[in-house]
Formats: C-alpha cells, structure tokens, sequence
C-alpha cells in the first residue's frame, strides 16, 4: 500500500452516469493486479470526511497510469466528475486481494454488473495479454448504461439489458444461463463483481454446477485498510466475519454466507 499524491490525466463520461478517470501512478511502485482498489480522499467543499473506495479498472506499465470507472451519484462523485486535466487527488493505493489466476484449462467467464464493470474490464484486459480467452457478460438496466469500449472488439462479449433495449432481454445471470445452454456448458470458472443479488445467484448456480466462483464484494468502507471493522460481511468459518478491505474485495463465492 501506497500514499501519495497524482495528476488526473484523464477525465471523461463513457456511457449515462458513469465516467472514466485516468490517474498517473508513480512507476517506483508495485503495480495494482486485477481485483485491487485505491481509495481518494474528497477534496474540500464536498461535505464529506471519509475516503472513498474505486477499483481499478485497468493499468498501463508503459504510460504509467492507472483507470477507475465511477458512478456519478453523491456529493465526492460529482466532485471527480468535474476534475480536469492537472487537477491532484490524494490516494492510496493498491489496496485488497487481487482475483487468483484461473484454475488449470478452464475458461473465465466474467459477469459485471452495474458499477461492478471496472474491476471486470480489468481482469478481462489481464486475461486477454494472456490469452486465457474469457467470455464477459456485461448486465446493465438499460442500453443508455452501457459504454462503448475498445475492449469489446477484442473479447467474446454478451450484452443483457432488464428492458431489452440491448443484447438479451434479462440479467447477467439470464445471459450465463443462455450462453450455457447454447453448446457453452464446458470446464469454465466464474468471476463476477456486482449487486449483491446478483452475486447470491451466481453462487447458488456455482454450486449447483460445481463450478468454482470468485466475486468481488462492493461494501460501504470507513478507513479500507483493516482498522475499523466497518466493512465486514458474513462468511462461513473463523469469528463468522471477514473484512472486505483486508480479506477480499475477492472471495471464493463458498467463503460467504449468503442471505
């Protein structure tokens, strides 16, 4: 983990309330691995006190530069999105266990949801340089929700939309149970980041199919490096809780005790 402070290089919307930022990322540093996050410190005006929590959503060794998708939806939010060119910001980074590498010959296939795009977008480009050959499942609420990336025109990618304005009518999990039945029903592994339903239904399809499941869990975050206990979520095991901050954001879907 690093604190330091970096210059927006790049700041801009890629679809209906969601932006890209580009920040520079000192090349003295371990670079972040797929799964990871940084957090931000709100700049002043915005009425808010704790650092907030983004995973990284790609990163380039050779431009030094580091990529977080974001919501526009609260006060800190609104604020990044107005950041421009130059601006700094103060993080830390990276932060949390990073998703293991798929298991022997299996496929992944990568199921993203809402926010949970980012962290995908940057397995799925890892994957790629490696030519594991992944499948992304990209669910969003409508077609105003999801952005046009250079990243689609390499991958086998499955578009599902809840009103069917784009790529099949339903959910993510509705597309992996299309693409499954459609002659895909091989040795794969899963890796999902998204809404908590949506994360419980891959799970109980994991188990039910006898499929390993990674997910990365989205919580509420007060000092994101262990301290505070303010992120934990029910798991099997141990004291019966783990921290999201510290212990995930990635965790086997069996280490959870889904409710």
């Amino acid at each position: 983990m690093e604190h330091f402070s970096t210059h927006v290089v790049h700041n801009a919307p890629i679809c209906e309330r969601y932006h890209v930022m580009k920040l520079g990322w000192p090349p003295r540093f371990a670079p972040p691995l797929p799964g990871q996050f940084l957090t931000i410190q709100p700049p002043p005006g915005t009425g808010a006190l704790l650092r907030r929590p983004f995973a990284v959503s790609d990163y380039d060794p050779l431009l030094s530069q580091i990529e977080i998708v974001y919501e526009r939806r609260g006060s800190v939010t609104r604020h990044l999105a107005a950041c421009r060119t130059g601006e700094r910001l103060d993080i830390l980074a990276p932060l949390g266990r990073p998703f293991p590498e798929p298991t022997g010959n299996a496929r992944p296939v990568l199921l993203a949801g809402g926010i949970g795009m980012g962290p995908m977008f940057f397995l799925a480009t890892s994957l790629l340089t490696r030519n594991k050959n992944p499948v992304l499942i990209l669910g969003a609420r409508d077609s105003t929700l999801i952005p046009e990336l250079p990243l689609f025109e390499r991958i086998d990618i499955i578009i599902a939309t809840d009103d069917g304005s784009r790529g099949l009518h339903g959910t993510s999990i509705d597309a992996l149970h299309s693409f499954e039945t459609d002659g895909n029903d091989m040795n794969t592994e899963y890796f999902a980041c998204g809404p908590m339903p949506m994360l419980r239904a891959l799970a109980l399809h994991a188990d039910q199919t006898a499929r390993k499941c990674w997910v990365s869990i989205e919580q509420t975050m007060g000092c994101a490096v262990g301290a505070c206990m303010g992120c934990v979520i029910p798991v099997h095991g141990g004291n019966g809780y783990a921290r999201v901050c510290t212990e995930g954001p990635i965790f086997d879907s069996r280490e959870i005790a889904w409710t």
